[in-house]
This record gives C-alpha cells, structure tokens and sequence, in this order.
C-alpha cells in the first residue's frame, strides 16, 4: 500500500513517490507521471492535447484529455468501407479531431 502525502497535491497526487513514478513538466507545470504512461503523455501534449489525470498499474489504467473549444470528440462505430480489411469494423472507436 502506497503511504498517503500531501507533498505533492499541489499537481494532483496524494502519496509518496515510487520508482515507478517520475515528476515531468510538458509545458504547464509539474506533474507526477507513472513512468510507463510518460511517453503516451508527453506525445499527447506535444500534439496540444492537454491531460488531467492518469493511472498505469497491474490492474486499473486510465488517461484523461482536457475538452477544449478546439477539440472534438465522438464514439464511432467502424465500418471500413473503403479499405480491403475489415478486422475491426463492428467494433468501437473514439474519434478525436483537433485544430492549433
């Protein structure tokens, strides 16, 4: 069990830091980062998608995108029509479009 801390709630994080985690600045102030997640993180906002909050463990994983003006978000269903595969039509997909 991870000791609880308030050491770090000014970036959103309430327990001590393990070798699993890592404070990184992409460019609007210090967080806390699960060390697996900080490639995904870093191209996220490099691209201008801001993130909020993540967890990578064994069990439970999560990210999150902040919504602003510019950016869209929608639950397709895919339907491949026009390309020969067609291994994932059926199936869910998030769209996310986004103007700079």
């Amino acid at each position: 069990m991870k000791k609880e801390s308030t050491k770090y709630t000014y970036c959103n994080h309430h327990h001590e830091l393990t070798d699993e985690h890592e404070i990184v600045d992409f460019g609007d102030g210090e967080f806390v980062a699960n060390k697996k997640a900080i490639p995904l993180l870093k191209a996220l906002n490099e691209l201008g998608l801001r993130t909020r909050t993540h967890h990578i463990s064994e069990e439970n994983n999560f990210f999150s995108i902040l919504l602003a003006e510019n950016i869209s978000v929608e639950i397709k269903t895919v339907n491949e029509i026009d390309a020969d595969r067609d291994k994932y039509n059926g199936q869910k997909e998030i769209l996310i479009q986004w103007r700079n």
